[in-house]
């Protein structure tokens, strides 16, 4: 049955693994992988999400798999807009309304202007009346239920698919912060790498992702999955059986240089904040944090408590749908744009 709503107004992550959406009372209504896929001989939309992601090396070559998000940013303005006209389209099915919808949109940390620019456009260009972004540890803060509006540091950590998030935040705002390019794609591409130089096998990155997922653990547990792919050098089937052991050591280089990327958020955070990060402890959150001995190995590297926050790989969307639930007083946290 259609419901009637006035307006429809969105929280969107759109993120570089996956796209979450929070829709205003209903709360979150969409999370699928973010990839669309279009048939090339006549640019129709054949599949977006869950469905498209199976598509991934399995497609004919008349269908073109799309990956619009990459780091956070657009990097394909026309698939991302595809991407979200679609999501309007799965809502109108359920949703009539009259006003164009109101869009907030999490966007990671640094964005340059043509970059932000690229996201409110493809937003607009989707069907959207209006736009607002909103820095994305800002938007998982509130949706772990942080009171970010206070006048004390708070040092958040955002591991997601693209990009990992680290700022500090104080009276509402980023003191300090930086987005940087180590999270869940470089651990599948680094894990993705050791299989091959280790046990000469070729695997496609879907299946690393699901066996990293089987097997996370960077402490002392050794589960075992078996993976199937193409001999190297022999270039016929093979099928092997990796452990933890052997995630922990793909994933030494990536986690020492994510540490080394906090340790210098720490130096550059003002003296004044540095005594209440100390005191409240450090807040984890996103996917990667769901890696068993994360915030163990954190902890004992940075001498300072790990807090997880609760449910992190939805967090940013429950804090873009806290402001969407409660427009007129977290506006103030977001950017406007015209």
């Amino acid at each position: 049955m259609v419901q009637f709503v006035k307006q429809l107004e969105l929280g969107i992550d759109l993120g570089t693994s996956n796209t979450l959406v929070y829709l205003k009372n209903r709360g979150i209504i969409f999370n699928e992988p973010s990839y669309i896929v279009f048939d090339k001989r006549n640019s129709n939309i054949i599949a977006i999400g869950q469905e498209a992601k199976k598509m991934v090396g399995r497609s004919p070559h008349y269908l073109s798999v799309v990956k619009p998000i990459n780091f956070g940013i657009v990097t394909d303005f026309e698939s991302t807009t595809s991407y979200l006209s679609k999501i309007i389209q799965i809502l109108n099915k359920k949703y009539l309304f009259l006003i164009k919808p109101r869009a907030i949109i999490g966007t990671p940390l640094n964005l340059t202007e043509v970059q932000m620019r690229g996201v409110v456009d493809a937003g607009i260009a989707a069907g959207f009346k209006e736009v607002y972004t909103i820095e994305q540890p800002l938007a998982a803060a509130l949706g772990g239920n942080l009171d970010v509006a206070e006048a004390k540091g708070l040092l958040i950590i955002d591991i997601g698919g693209g990009t990992t998030e680290i700022a500090v935040i104080s009276l509402g705002g980023i003191v300090v912060g930086k987005s940087v390019k180590i999270a869940g794609d470089r651990f599948n591409s680094n894990f993705l790498n050791y299989i091959r130089l280790k046990y000469n096998l070729i695997v496609g990155e879907s299946q690393v992702e699901e066996a990293k997922i089987n097997i996370s653990s960077i402490i002392g547990k050794n589960n075992l999955v078996s993976l199937r792919g193409r001999d190297a050098l022999t270039t016929l089937p093979k099928e092997i059986h990796v452990s933890s052991s052997d995630l922990r050591e793909a994933l030494n280089s990536p986690l020492n240089d994510l540490l080394e990327e906090i340790k210098d958020i720490l130096n550059l955070t003002p003296a004044e904040l540095i005594g209440d990060i100390v005191s409240r402890g450090i807040y984890l959150t996103g996917g990667g944090s769901l890696i068993d001995g994360l915030a163990e190995f954190l902890e004992k590297e940075l001498n300072v408590k790990i807090n997880k926050i609760d449910n992190p790989l939805h967090s940013v969307a429950l804090g873009l749908g806290k402001i969407i639930e409660n427009f007129n007083y977290y506006k103030k946290f977001c950017y406007t744009h015209s």
